[in-house]
This record gives structure tokens, C-alpha cells and sequence, in this order.
């Protein structure tokens, strides 16, 4: 398998874990985790990368407002 491939499916995986979380917590937010601000402009770096209408791109924004709700609910900042 490509390495894109496994990309996307670790992120599928990984979103698909944390719903999975937040139902099984009575609609709770899992414990957020916290990202170096090196890793954040890795991170950052590596989307602008990917293809135009790249579905990783679209589950990446989607994480990111997954995070904001969460904080926006009370759920506590990770530590840093």
C-alpha cells in the first residue's frame, strides 16, 4: 500500500475513534491532546501538500472542528 493510503486510513481510524469516544461518553468530549507548536507547522505544512479535493484534507478540517467543539463545551484543555 502507498503511503498515502496508509495516511488516510490511520486519520479514518483515528476520527473514527474519537466519536466513538464522545458516544460512548454520553456525548462527552474525549481528552484533547496537545501538539507542539513544531508539530502544528509540520502538520500544517504537510496539508497544504495534499491534492486540492483530498478527502485527508476534508477529515483534517473536520478534527479541527471536532477540537473547537469540544472546547467550546468544557472539555479541558490538554496539557501542554
Amino acid at each position: 500500500m502507498s503511503p498515502r493510503i496508509l495516511t488516510q486510513a490511520a486519520f479514518s481510524l483515528a476520527f473514527s475513534l474519537a466519536l466513538a469516544a464522545c458516544q460512548s461518553t454520553g456525548g462527552g468530549c474525549p481528552p484533547l491532546v496537545a501538539y507542539s507548536l513544531e508539530e502544528q507547522k509540520n502538520a500544517a505544512k504537510q496539508l497544504r501538500t495534499l491534492p486540492k479535493n483530498s478527502p485527508l484534507a476534508a477529515m483534517i478540517v473536520d478534527y479541527k472542528k471536532t477540537r473547537d467543539a469540544c472546547r467550546a463545551g468544557g472539555a479541558p484543555e490538554p496539557a501542554q
